[in-house]
């Protein structure tokens, strides 16, 4: 028996130690990547050197049926633009009402589908691209209630238009397939992704854009019953779900990578690389951020993967490998709260290395030395005006940019050297235009929270 003396003794001890316990996990809830540590991998860079990062993107059909275009991965067609701006600019082709929301465009077959809000019902929209008139609307209650931090203007994920139909996710779960015949839309089927996976609603909502992937419909709930889940997409059923990760605010891909056709998603706090057909974990990797705020698409480039995230994160290139009896993820650096920090935005790559915004600066950064080259860094027009924060699409060598306060840019991929080539002012109003842009047809189609712009630019 313990003498009474003694335990009251060790009694602070043991409280002290308690409170410490219980500080550090409010600590690490509160700030999970505190305690990260820059890393480099001089074999794995060895590797990267002689990686073909350069090879020659297959052209891509004009159109753009997805988030961020045919590949996802940010790149137009290759279609002759107007790079003259300063003497010859880009000119309105018209302009539409639109409701809130941060959804940009899928465009197919000449009609712009994108998803809005407004009187407690979200809508998914099909305009006439050619002249901005509304061909139909699909409306049905919502609640936004839940969004515990604000940004209640609209829903976040961009439409996948394939044969047909039109694949939506809005702010709150409710994923939607429609057929379009004609000037009517039809719903086929619906799933409340949170409820049917016991989700909890993202801060800010959810912003997963659906990826289809042959005869499946792949989105992610972010639920304790499957993080990353997979649907027929012809009859809505459920055909395999995947981890328990929490939600983030990222959008699938699909790749070859090492040899395997495999499913690369980013969740609140991993990384994680998924086989198509069953849904199996093939690997993953710890990528924890503060209030999940991992945003960006991830980048895949050869057999690496570009991860990027602000809240004091920093990226990581990641290499996928072959091993005995299955496959290995290779970090082969990890910049701590610098290099490139998307926030809403995801970079876009081109000859081994990657334009972005690091949290609110324009930059390029070198894929092989996860460095960022000296002339790009706080880039400034012209007469001095700081180019704010933004999205960007590439369009061959050039950067099409829509920064968050509504003006438009045109600058050169070039990694030596930052070359403006243009800007126009207020294009669109408000703070927070965060739909990416969309180049179709040599036509640029953009999106604030009242209106749908395009823009001629061939």
């Amino acid at each position: 028996m313990v003498p009474k003396s003694r335990v009251r003794k060790l009694l602070p001890i043991v409280l002290l130690i308690a409170i410490v316990g219980v500080g550090v996990s409010l600590l690490m809830k509160r700030f999970p990547n505190w305690a990260d540590s820059e890393s480099f991998d001089a074999a794995q860079a060895a590797k990267l050197q002689s990686a073909n990062l350069s090879a020659p993107v297959a052209n891509v059909p004009d159109s753009w049926p997805q988030w961020r275009g045919p590949n996802r991965d940010g790149r137009a067609a290759t279609t002759a633009i107007r790079t003259d701006w300063a003497t010859n600019p880009p000119k309105l082709v018209w302009s539409t009402p639109i409701g809130g929301g941060f959804s940009t465009f899928a465009i197919v077959d000449s009609r712009a589908y994108t998803q809005d809000y407004g009187s407690n019902n979200e809508g998914v929209v099909c305009l006439d691209a050619k002249s901005g008139r509304k061909i139909w609307e699909h409306r049905y209650a919502v609640d936004y209630s839940p969004l515990r931090m604000g940004y209640a203007a609209g829903p976040r994920a961009t439409p996948t238009v394939s044969d047909g139909r039109i694949y939506t996710v809005g702010a709150t779960g409710l994923f939607l397939c429609l057929e379009a015949n004609g000037n009517a839309p039809k719903e086929l089927w619906r799933h409340d992704l949170l409820q049917e996976f016991r989700a909890t609603i993202p801060s800010w909502g959810v912003a997963c854009s659906p990826l289809i992937s042959g005869d499946l419909v792949i989105v992610q709930p972010g639920g304790k019953d499957g993080s990353v889940v997979a649907f027929n997409k012809t009859s809505g059923e459920l055909r395999w779900k995947t981890s328990n990760n929490p939600s983030g605010y990222s959008s699938p891909v699909e790749a070859t990578i090492a040899g395997v056709r495999q499913i690369v998603a980013v969740t609140g706090d991993a990384v994680l690389g998924i086989r198509p057909d069953d849904g199996q974990l093939l690997w993953s990797h710890d990528w924890r951020t503060q209030f999940n705020g991992n945003a960006a698409t991830p980048l895949v480039i050869d057999d690496y993967i570009f991860i990027s995230s602000q809240y004091g994160k920093g990226c990581t290139l990641l290499h996928i490998e072959p091993t005995g009896d299955g496959l290995a993820v290779n970090p082969v650096y990890f910049r701590k709260g610098r290099g490139m920090q998307n926030h809403h935005a995801t970079s876009v790559h081109r000859d081994g290395y990657i334009y972005g915004f690091d949290n609110d600066t324009l930059t390029c950064l070198n894929l092989r030395t996860g460095e960022v080259q000296p002339d790009w860094n706080g880039q400034r027009t012209p007469d001095g005006k700081r180019i704010d924060k933004g999205s960007l699409i590439l369009a061959d060598k050039f950067l099409i940019g829509l920064t968050q306060t509504g003006n438009l840019f045109l600058a050169e991929a070039t990694p030596d050297l930052f070359q403006l080539h243009g800007m126009i002012e207020n294009v669109l109003s408000g703070n927070e235009c965060w739909a990416s842009p969309v180049l179709v047809g040599g036509n640029l189609y953009l999106r604030d929270g009242t209106k749908a712009v395009c823009w001629a630019l061939p």
